[in-house]
Order: C-alpha cells, then structure tokens, then sequence
C-alpha cells in the first residue's frame, strides 16, 4: 500500500486520523497512547503528498478519499471511526458522503463545513496570500517558524509550539500548495443534516482559522453531535491542548462502547 501510516493497537475497532495542511502523521501521536488505553486500534496517515505518500497530480479530494478506504481495506475494517482536523476534518466529511457505511462515528476538529468557491475572490486572495512567501523564496522551516504562533492560542506554551513547528517543517512546498488548492473547492453545507452517525466535534476558543462559533452552527446541523470548545486553545488543538482534546476524545469512545 502506498499510503504512509503509523498503525498502533490490535483491536479490530480502530480510529483513523487525518491530518491538517500544516502536519503528518506525527501531528497525532499524542493521541496515540488514549486511543489504545481506551481499548481502540490508532491509525494514522500521511495525506497523499505528505512524508511518504506520492504527491497527486492534482487538486481535489478523490485522492484523500481514496486513501481512507485504502487504510480500511487494509486492515480489512468494514468500518471505523474517522477523527479528521481542519483538511482531514473536511476529508472526513467528504469520505462520509461517499462511503457513509465505512464511518461508524466522525470526530471533526477544527474545520469547517464549506470553504467556498475555488475561482471566488476570496479564495483567490486567501491562495496569493498563503503562497506569496514560497513565490518569494521562503522555505516551509522559515514558513512553519513565522506561521505556527498564528495557529495558537494567545499564551501557548513552549513546547507546543515547537512541536508545532517541527511537523509543519517537514510538509514539502509543493504538497502544501495542492493541499490548500483542494479545500478552496471544498462544501459540504447541503450534507450536515445526512450525517446520522454519532460525531464530536471540537474547536479552541482562539482558533481564527476554524472559529468556535461557525463550528457551534455547524453542529447544529448535525442531528447526533456533541460539541465541544476548549479554553485558551487555537487551531492546533491536538498538540497544544491534548490533555483536554483526549479527555473529549475518550470520553466520547465510551459513549461509542
């Protein structure tokens, strides 16, 4: 299989996390040691383009879509829950549209119903804005170092950001760029009510990327959700708050039992 993934655990129920556009599979693994003590196989992956899953040819969520079911078909899952943050929040959502008998709950963190159109103004200011660094010749360790602190929340800590900074550094130019092309496209408002599987969803109080008060609306939508918002957190909740995000997490996975 040529998707790059971490898979911990032997349980035949698993959790499969997806990452944001600014990580890997790394950005999770301070998920890791909760899900299996909660008795639950950990997967996570790289997005196609990320650490060592080929680059797709072009933008657009088949790609992300097809990795989901290859996980679950390799480790022969008729299904799984589907833990996605802020782009694997929006796969997630995608995956469940397509294959809704492959997803037994959803956890979305930090993301977003929709995005908007790709040729709208907005998405076009918010492309030249987040590429204009690269075009000017800024590497993505000098990006991750001036970007992370924008991603969380108003006094983070130290190590936080650091950890922040190094899962970013490792995301090639190139798969970043295809990456943010692809949730320019992305809308799935009309899907929310359709969503009938148990699904968490979770936001930071600072996050100014994914906003707690859309994602509150958001969950309104979704007829069996819980939703939840941490305090003093920003868009990176999984590592700059995983005490209280594998608090909700686990907590949740007990209701799932």
């Amino acid at each position: 299989m040529s998707v790059s993934h971490t898979s911990i655990g032997e349980s035949a129920r698993a959790v499969v996390f997806l990452h944001g556009v600014g990580s890997g599979k790394e950005g999770w693994m301070a998920q890791a040691d909760a899900v299996t003590r909660a008795g639950w196989r950990f997967i996570a992956f790289d997005a196609p383009g990320f650490g060592q899953t080929p680059l797709p040819q072009q933008a657009g969520f088949e790609p992300h879509m097809r990795a989901v079911i290859d996980i679950l078909d390799h480790y022969k899952l008729e299904n799984a829950v589907i833990c996605g943050h802020s782009l694997g929040g929006m796969t997630a959502q995608e995956v469940y549209a397509a294959h809704p008998d492959r997803v037994s709950a959803l956890i979305l963190s930090a993301t977003s119903p929709a995005f908007g159109k790709p040729d709208g103004d907005f998405q076009k200011e918010f492309l030249r804005a987040r590429f204009e660094p690269f075009d000017n010749g800024m590497t993505m360790p000098e990006f991750a170092r001036s970007f992370a602190p924008k991603l969380l929340g108003s006094s983070p800590d130290s190590a936080a950001v650091e950890n922040v900074v190094e899962v970013m550094s490792r995301v090639s130019v190139e798969a970043y760029r295809l990456a943010m092309q692809t949730i320019t496209g992305f809308d799935q408002r009309s899907n929310l009510p359709n969503i009938t599987v148990p699904t968490l969803l979770i936001a930071g109080d600072h996050d100014t990327n994914s906003p707690a008060k859309m994602m509150a609306r958001m969950a309104q939508h979704i007829a069996n959700s819980i939703y939840v918002e941490l305090e003093n957190t920003g868009h990176m909740a999984p590592i700059e708050n995983a005490p209280a995000f594998n608090h909700h997490l686990t907590s949740f996975l007990q209701r799932l039992d």
